[in-house]
Parts: structure tokens; sequence; C-alpha cells
């Protein structure tokens, strides 16, 4: 187990070796984004999702940076944002550094699923209290579910969050389900678009899936 401390209150969160993972790829993504020119050098890469670019493609990209240096390609690559596809020596004898780049394939999930696992390690670390913010979940709650049905699916990323966990309920912990089990249920809540639904339980890490077959982890979820 690995721990952290709440400066603050001297709180210690006991983390899973896989949740201090999680909590490390995190931190990472963080740094990765703290500078404005990685997040320039991601947006370019985002429109152009199936290219691979040089570096010298990247002329002319923001007029406030200049070419990605290798440092931040190297740190974007590090926490799994982008791919570095091609290395060149810049001259005889040189180390080589990132020529061509692209997108990471998975790039589009790696927000949502670190956002449901920080969402997690904050529950853990604050257990369910009355206030505000279980005021704000309740009442997201209170307006898409209706008698355990989905009336509809939230816009923001917090909201889906919300939404997503308490359906991810249904499914018991360490019991294996085949895919058209996993639809047979969430047809019975959200029939609109049950794929939908399917995907973002898996995307944000409520269920994992492999090979066809779909299961919730012990203790995944904080208690009600």
């Amino acid at each position: 187990m690995s721990s952290i401390e709440n400066l603050d209150e001297k709180v210690q969160l006991e983390l899973t070796q896989a949740q201090a993972v999680e909590l490390e790829r995190t931190l990472a993504l963080a740094r990765a984004l703290a500078s404005p020119g990685r997040v320039a050098i991601l947006g370019y890469l985002a429109a152009r999702p199936e290219e691979s670019l040089t570096v010298a493609d990247f002329a002319g990209y923001s007029q406030s940076y200049p070419l990605p240096s290798e440092r931040d390609l190297r740190q974007l690559a590090e926490c799994g944002l982008i791919q570095i596809d091609q290395w060149q020596a810049p001259g005889p004898g040189r180390e080589p550094v990132p020529y061509r780049v692209s997108l990471k394939a998975d790039y589009f999930k790696t927000m949502p699923q670190m956002i449901a696992a920080l969402h997690k390690m904050t529950v853990q670390l604050r257990p369910a209290q009355v206030g505000p913010a279980q005021d704000e979940r309740a009442k997201t709650l209170g307006r898409f579910l209706k008698d355990g049905k989905l009336v509809s699916f939230p816009s923001g990323l917090k909201r889906q969050v919300w939404v997503v966990e308490e359906v991810a309920r249904q499914f018991q912990p360490g019991l294996r389900y085949t895919e058209r089990q996993v639809d047979s249920i969430l047809k019975e809540i959200y029939e609109y678009d049950h794929c939908t639904l399917r995907r973002y339980l898996v995307d944000l890490n409520f269920l994992k899936r492999a090979e066809g077959v779909y299961w919730r982890e012990v203790g995944n979820l904080p208690p009600v």
C-alpha cells in the first residue's frame, strides 16, 4: 500500500498499488499540461489525429511558441499523450532526437480515465458528507435518473462521472458479464443509447473489459 498525507488535516490516504500508479500517471499528466507550449503541441496534433507529423511540420503552428523542443516531445510521450514514430540523429555521432510524432491512439480516453481515478481517490480521502458537492451530486442524479432509468445523458464530465458511477452499481463486483448481458442490463437503464453508456463505463474505468468479457472490480466504487 502507498500513502499520501493531506497537509492541512494530516489525513492519510491508503492506496493500492494500482491506485498509486494511476495517481503517478495523473501527476505526470498535470506536469505535462502545465506548459502552454506543450498544450499547443497537443492542440495541433488533436486537430490532425490520424496524421504523423515531422517536427518541421509544426512551423507556424503557434505565433507564441517556436518549434517543439525535444524535452517537450519526450515529456508528452512519457505520460502517454503522444507517440514518437521516428527518431533522427541531427548529425554524425549525435544522439537521435524525435523527428516524427503523432497523437496516441487512446488520447481522447486518457483525460476521462484520469479524472475518474482522481474522483475515486478524492472520495476515499474525504468520505461522503452532507455539503454543497454532495447536494450537487444528488441533484444531478435526481435530474437524470428517474426510477432507475436514465432519461438523458448529461453534458459536462463531472456530471457524467456521477451518473455513470451510479449505473455501474448495477453490476456485481467480481462477476463476469458477456457483452450481451451488459447490453441487456443497460437497455433497461438507457434504451435510447445503451452503447454510449457501455463505452463510458469502460472509458471511465468503472467496468473492465477483456476479450468480450466485462467485470467491475471489487472496491472500485465509493460507499453510498
